[in-house]
């Protein structure tokens, strides 16, 4: 039987950001791994592997259907849609100015699905570190959804006065003085600099187990414990999965400073979204179908 494959581009991979049922399906999967349910993977409707590229191929459990997607694309979207959760649980209420920091398709993703699932942005302030600057239709979503938007120079430019401030890519960010009750989201997996985390009140990670099999220099410190220098560690406490759930308060301050690092763990390559996106995509009609 000859099993039509859908290939997505990175183009594609943006277009699909509008459905909803995508972030709760990583939400819903999230909380299960978290609670320690070793059926967290019943959520996904099939499997997702490498075939020594850098694609991902998604195979649907119930008709064997394949799409292939860039998977550093994949990575990215799942770190876009954590990032989206994060926001929306830790933020205070109010208006959002967000800066986001990257290039290419990380950065891209991350604006998107910000768009769409994050409410109540009014401003985005972006510097684009290295040479891939965000797409003229990525911005302009941005306007026609009445977002403001900045490009500016520099990281620093753009984290200040912003209460939501993503890493969507290494950059020289520096020690600027965060905004009261800002959240700092660090997709890169880099240790940020330690001058930096003395502005931070408290760590959420999206995956507990994972940060602790790392070598990330903060996981392996007890909170406030020096760090050399005078420096002081914030306390890791709880995983964005606690939080989803109602297991854990999150925010309980106005005016604290929240950190989220998002280490991934096994769930890089997310059958769970890599199955939703599947579908969304399918849906709509988009991607290019070739035989198997």
């Amino acid at each position: 039987m000859n099993v039509p494959t859908l290939r997505l581009s990175n183009g594609d991979l943006r277009r699909v950001v509008d459905d909803a049922d995508v972030v709760q399906a990583v939400a819903t999967a999230l909380i299960a791994r978290s609670s320690g349910r070793e059926d967290w993977l019943d959520h996904a409707t099939g499997r997702v592997g490498t075939p020594g590229d850098d694609t991902a191929v998604f195979e649907s459990a119930e008709d064997g259907q394949r799409c292939c997607m860039s998977a550093a694309g994949l990575r990215d979207y799942r770190l876009a849609v954590l990032t989206a959760l994060a926001s929306r649980h830790l933020l205070s209420p109010g208006v959002v100015t967000a800066s986001v920091i990257g290039s290419g398709l990380a950065l891209e993703l991350q604006l998107a699905i910000l768009r769409t699932h994050v409410p109540n942005i009014s401003h985005v302030a972006v510097a684009v570190v290295g040479n891939l600057p965000p797409s003229q239709a990525v911005l302009d979503q941005l306007d026609r959804d009445g977002i403001g938007l900045s490009l500016v120079d520099s990281p620093a430019d753009a984290v200040f006065g912003a209460n939501l401030v993503v890493l969507a890519g290494p950059a020289p960010l520096g020690t600027p003085r965060l905004a009261k009750g800002a959240v700092l989201v660090n997709t890169t997996g880099v240790d940020l600099p330690a001058a930096l985390l003395e502005n931070v009140h408290a760590v959420y990670v999206d995956d507990r187990e994972g940060l602790a099999g790392s070598d990330r220099t903060f996981s392996a410190i007890r909170p406030g414990r020096q760090r050399g220098r005078g420096h002081r560690s914030p306390e890791v406490v709880a995983d964005l999965g606690r939080v989803l759930a109602g297991d854990h308060p999150g925010r309980t301050d106005h005016n604290h400073v929240l950190l989220v690092e998002l280490v991934g763990g096994g769930a890089e390559l997310d059958p769970v979204l890599a199955g939703r996106i599947h579908h969304a995509a399918a849906a709509a009609g988009l991607g290019t179908v070739a035989p198997h």
